[in-house]
């Protein structure tokens, strides 16, 4: 039943984090590093018979796959879980499980290598019009811009310098409307 499911449901995922790629791409980084190899921790724990610490590693999976928009895994760490709950160990759900990390962080990596056409403004220099879309999308999200990004927009914009001190320093001071008026006059 998983199998059917995708994945990774990328657009439940970004909608359940507001919209912000950025944190999603961080946090599936993080669940990647965090969980890519907890089937054998799973496999270690039962085999010693520590279904409690099993239990938590699964039911934590479940619940941050099922907000990470990683449905097959979530659906199978569910069914999982119930088990572990009454010490039982089915090595079929087991087999399931530990495929299902392997082949959601799989997914997770791969999709951090395509060139998102929605992120690849980070890797490029800007031209004038892209820079101010993307700068007044991103204001308008209040999405987090790191130092380098934030450089590359505002030089974009072909600003003078005190002007464009003032678009940063307005940034950082999270006073997104004020930097979205100025961005929208130059």
């Amino acid at each position: 039943m998983a199998n059917q499911l995708p994945l990774l449901n990328f657009d439940f995922a970004l909608n359940q984090l507001g919209g912000n790629e950025s944190l999603l791409s961080k946090m599936l980084g993080k669940f990647v590093t965090e969980f890519e190899h907890c089937a054998s921790e799973v496999a270690n724990f039962c085999e010693h018979g520590d279904y409690k610490n099993a239990k938590m590693k699964v039911h934590t999976v479940k619940g941050i796959s099922g907000n990470l928009g990683l449905q097959a895994l979530y659906e199978c760490a569910t069914k999982f879980d119930a088990e572990l709950r009454n010490e039982e160990f089915t090595p079929s759900v087991f087999e399931e499980f530990s495929a299902l990390i392997i082949d959601t962080c799989a997914e997770i990596k791969k999709r951090d290598q395509i060139e998102d056409p929605a992120r690849s403004f980070e890797k490029t220099t800007y031209s004038l019009q892209t820079s101010k879309l993307e700068l007044i999308k991103r204001l308008k999200r209040n999405e987090f811009i790191d130092d380098d990004t934030l450089v590359d927009l505002v030089s974009g914009l072909e600003l003078s310098e005190s002007k464009a001190n003032r678009l940063v320093e307005l940034i950082e001071e999270l006073q997104y409307q004020e930097a979205i008026e100025l961005v929208d006059a130059s």
